[in-house]
């Protein structure tokens, strides 16, 4: 679990050092943001942003709380959340984001579908076939 220090740094503060970093990161080649984020974020981090990132990308395909919850194992109040805040627009600028690059979009679900696939029920299993035609339909 996450610590957050109960001493804030004041909004204004954090707003111009968030600015600094991503600053750094766009800047960055791929290899060094990699480098940058392992050495920044403790292995719970890391999950618990992977596993947001793709809650948002199955969102973006239609799914629902329900199967990001099972399928990313996450509680279902987290795959709510996630889901409300995306429903609201948090997340658009994020989506369209995915939508500029469907390459790598495109490539992003290949991984995600072998991700899924490995030690899963075959292949026509109820519980996957409407998320694996999610992917399929981004080949």
């Amino acid at each position: 679990m996450t610590n957050i220090s109960k001493n804030k740094l004041p909004e204004e503060d954090f707003q111009k050092l968030f600015k600094k970093m991503t600053e750094i990161m766009t800047k960055a080649q791929q290899t060094d943001i990699e480098i940058f984020l392992s050495d920044l974020l403790g292995k719970e981090e890391k999950i618990m942003l992977v596993k947001r990132f793709i809650a948002v990308v199955m969102l973006c395909e239609g799914n629902s709380s329900y199967r990001i919850w099972r399928t990313l194992n996450i509680s279902p109040s987290t795959a709510d959340k996630i889901r409300l805040d995306y429903v609201s627009g948090r997340y658009r600028k994020l989506t369209s984001l995915f939508k500029r690059q469907p390459k790598k979009y495109h490539r992003l679900w290949q991984t995600l579908e072998l991700v899924l696939q490995a030690g899963l029920p075959p292949r026509g299993s109820a519980r996957w076939s409407s998320l694996l035609r999610s992917v399929s339909k981004h080949k």
